[in-house]
C-alpha cells in the first residue's frame, strides 16, 4: 500500500477519533450542566410568557431582525475538523505588548472621553465623568480551564477592577460573561446592565436582583451622566448547546451631554447599522469587533472590511476595533482581523485606533501604532497620533 494511501487512512482515524472524543465530552458537559455553577440558570416560565409577548421573541427563543444563515459547512464538517487539526491557525509568537495597569490608575475622577482596551471585548470607558466597564473577562473564554484559553492576562488584576458607574454585559457567551469576575463582585455596589434574560445568571451567582437591569432592544436606562440605550445586534446566545437564544443579546448605545460611544458587543452586518446611526449618531467613537468571523458563519461576526463598514453607516468619528488578540476563535490567524481592517481603513479614510492593551486611550490625542508586527513590539512603536492619515506599510 502506497505512502500516501496509509496517510491518509491515519489522518481518517485520528479526526474519526477526536469526532467521537467530542461527542464524549459533549455528553459528560451535559451530564454535569445542571450542577455546574458556570452554565448559569435560565429564566423562569412566567419570564418566558412576558417574552412571548415580544416582537423578537418566537417559537420560545429570542430571534435577530435580520434572521442569520445557518452554518455553512463547505466539503463537509470531517474537512473543517481536518483544517483546525493540521493547519492549526497562527497564535502570536511573542509577547504582546502591553501598559500595565494597577488600582492607582483609576484613582482620580473620570474623564471626558477616555478608553482603556485590555483586549477582546473588555473596554474600560470614561465618558462625561462616568465610567463604565465592559464584558469583563480575565480569564479562559470556556466553562473548563482547557478551553479556549487566553493568550496572556490583560494588563489589569481581576481584584484591581476599578470602581464604575456600571457593568454592561453583551450577551452571555463565555468570552463575554465571566462566572469568575462576576463572583468576585458580589459584594460590590456596581450596577449590571444586560440584556433580557442574562440577569438571571447573574442573580444565580449572587449579585442582587435591585443591582441588575435587563434591556430589550430599544429600551434604556441613566446612569451617571449617560442615557444606555440596548439596541439590535445580529448574534446568537447561550452558555450550553441545549440554550441556544433563550438570552437575549445586544448593542449599546451610549450618550452623554457631550459625548457619544458606540459598543457593538458581538454581531455581524446587518441593516441596523444605518438604522442606529441615523438615530443616534454622529458617534464620537465606535468600538466594533473585527475578529472570529468565518465563511461557515457569515452573519455572527463582522469580517474586517464590515467592520469599517459598520463604522460608516453609524457615522463614527474614530473607530476602536475590539473582539480580537486575546483568543483563538475561528480558522484564521491572530493578526489577521487587524491587517485587513487596517488596510480597509486606509483605504476609506477612516480614523482607526490601534493602542497597545492596557493604554490610557484619548481620541485624537493619544500616539498608535503597529504594535501586532513582531518587529514592532514592544519596542520601536513608530507611534504616530491617528489623524485620518494611516498608511498602509
Amino acid at each position: 500500500m502506497k505512502k500516501s494511501t496509509w496517510r491518509k487512512i491515519f489522518k481518517i482515524s485520528i479526526l474519526t477519533l477526536l469526532s467521537v472524543i467530542l461527542l464524549l465530552l459533549i455528553g459528560i458537559i451535559g451530564l454535569f450542566s445542571v450542577a455546574y455553577p458556570q452554565f448559569g440558570k435560565l429564566p423562569d416560565s412566567a419570564e418566558y410568557e412576558r417574552y412571548a409577548k415580544l416582537s423578537n421573541f418566537k417559537d420560545g427563543k429570542f430571534v435577530n431582525e435580520e434572521p442569520m444563515r445557518r452554518i455553512v459547512w463547505k466539503n463537509s464538517r470531517r474537512n473543517a475538523i481536518s483544517r483546525f487539526v493540521f493547519e492549526s491557525p497562527k497564535s502570536p509568537d511573542f509577547e504582546i505588548p502591553r501598559h500595565q495597569l494597577s488600582a492607582r490608575s483609576f484613582a482620580g475622577n473620570p474623564a471626558d472621553l477616555k478608553v482603556y482596551w485590555l483586549g477582546h471585548s473588555f473596554l474600560i470607558m470614561e465618558i462625561d465623568g462616568t465610567r463604565i466597564i465592559t464584558d469583563p473577562v480575565f480569564g479562559n473564554a470556556g466553562p473548563l480551564k482547557f478551553i479556549v484559553r487566553r493568550f496572556q492576562p490583560p494588563p489589569l488584576r481581576r481584584e484591581d477592577l476599578p470602581e464604575a458607574d456600571a457593568i454592561i454585559i453583551s450577551h452571555d457567551h463565555y468570552d463575554h460573561l465571566e462566572f469568575k469576575t462576576i463572583m468576585s463582585l458580589r459584594e460590590k455596589s456596581v450596577r449590571f446592565i444586560v440584556p433580557l434574560g442574562a440577569g438571571v445568571h447573574l442573580r444565580t451567582w449572587g449579585i442582587a436582583p435591585e443591582r441588575i437591569t435587563e434591556l430589550n432592544w430599544g429600551e434604556h436606562t441613566v446612569v451617571g451622566n449617560l442615557k444606555v440605550t440596548a439596541q439590535t445586534a445580529r448574534h446568537f446566545s447561550g452558555r450550553r448547546l441545549d440554550t441556544r437564544n433563550l438570552t437575549l443579546w445586544a448593542s449599546f448605545v451610549l450618550e452623554g451631554p457631550r459625548h457619544k460611544v458606540f459598543f457593538g458587543g458581538d454581531g455581524g452586518y446587518g441593516k441596523h447599522f444605518k438604522s442606529i446611526g441615523e438615530k443616534f449618531g454622529p458617534f464620537d467613537l465606535t468600538c466594533l469587533e473585527i475578529g472570529s468571523w468565518n465563511e461557515r458563519w457569515p452573519d455572527s461576526h463582522l469580517f474586517p472590511e464590515q467592520t469599517i463598514q459598520a463604522h460608516r453607516d453609524l457615522r463614527g468619528k474614530y473607530l476602536l476595533p475590539i473582539h480580537w488578540a486575546a483568543f483563538d476563535l475561528a480558522f484564521h490567524d491572530w493578526d489577521e482581523p487587524i491587517k485587513r481592517a487596517v488596510a480597509t481603513a486606509v483605504s476609506e479614510n477612516v480614523k482607526m485606533l490601534t493602542p497597545i492593551q492596557g493604554d490610557p486611550l484619548i481620541p485624537g490625542e493619544t500616539p498608535v501604532g503597529r504594535w501586532w508586527l513582531k518587529q514592532d513590539a514592544p519596542q520601536n512603536l513608530n507611534l504616530s497620533k491617528i489623524t485620518g492619515e494611516m498608511r498602509d506599510e
